[in-house]
């Protein structure tokens, strides 16, 4: 098959959806890596979808971090825009969390996880981007089973200047001020993150018992008026845990924690968060 590129041979589809077809290719050319992720999208709607893609193109571009997915290059072929990313070949988070073991994660697999991911959430929130769509589909897992962070197709450049509002991303991890039609900000990713964690640590959305959306919000209601269970997180995981994910799953924004009370809440997380993090610092500089 070809997909307007020379350099690029493609080996299998990877994945599929509504916007196209995503690849794994071998690198023809030296230098190049051994095999990369190519994200096909189609378009069908110009005037629509350029501006999403440029937009999804110009953000990536902009992030080096080793907790975000490598963008290499992007290109126009036919009716369709590439982009060339990294490839992350221990699959995604819903894989190990899809595996209905009873704990999802060890604790030590579990805390080194939950650091990157936070750290690289940080590192996109320092940068004015809010994500808008995390789950564990769109969290990778490398060759070194280290976390990347990817799909920036929905992601956003907050602005104090400009409202940012809209219903955007996946219901089970959409903030309630997104569901609503408010106006969100960082805190929007909080509440994502919170229910990613959630499922971490016990296999299953908090909130898996909807079968639609209105569903949904009777369900996140309820939360807000009787807490979120978390009992079993603290147990196995700590009881530190337990009470972040509470505080990240609060329908409120203004009393949900933000990344930096979540780093600073219990010893327990700001001591491995920042071995990991000056790490990430001697790397990088």
């Amino acid at each position: 098959m070809n997909i307007g590129d020379n350099s690029l041979a493609p080996l299998r589809i990877l994945g599929e959806g509504a916007f196209g077809r995503v690849y794994l290719c071998r690198c023809v050319s030296t230098g190049a890596p051994p095999v990369v992720c190519v994200k096909r999208i189609l378009i069908q709607q110009p005037k629509l979808e350029i501006k999403m893609l440029m937009e999804e193109i110009y953000i990536i571009s902009q992030l080096k971090h080793p907790s975000i997915i490598k963008f290499i290059r992007s290109y126009v072929h036919e009716s369709s825009v590439n982009i060339v990313m990294e490839f992350a070949s221990n699959g995604t988070m819903r894989d190990i969390i899809s595996l209905n073991r009873r704990p999802s994660i060890s604790k030590k697999r579990f805390l080194e996880m939950i650091i990157d991911i936070i750290i690289g959430l940080e590192y996109l929130h320092i940068r004015h981007i809010i994500h808008r769509d995390l789950k564990p589909e769109n969290i990778l897992i490398d060759k070194n089973n280290k976390i990347k962070i990817a799909d920036f197709g929905i992601s956003t450049i907050f602005s104090k200047n400009k409202a940012i509002q809209g219903l955007t991303g996946t219901y089970l991890y959409m903030a309630p001020e997104v569901m609503k039609g408010e106006k969100y900000e960082f805190k929007s990713d909080v509440w994502s993150l919170g229910c990613i964690l959630y499922e971490m640590c016990n296999g299953f959305s908090p909130f898996k018992h909807a079968k639609n959306l209105a569903d949904l919000k009777y369900l996140i209601q309820s939360c807000a008026q009787n807490g979120l269970d978390t009992a079993s997180i603290s147990t196995y995981y700590g009881i530190e845990w337990g009470r972040i994910c509470k505080k990240m799953i609060v329908v409120n924004p203004s009393k949900r924690l933000s990344l930096c009370n979540i780093v600073s809440y219990d010893p327990n997380i700001a001591i491995p968060y920042y071995c990991v993090y000056f790490n990430y610092k001697n790397d990088f500089m």
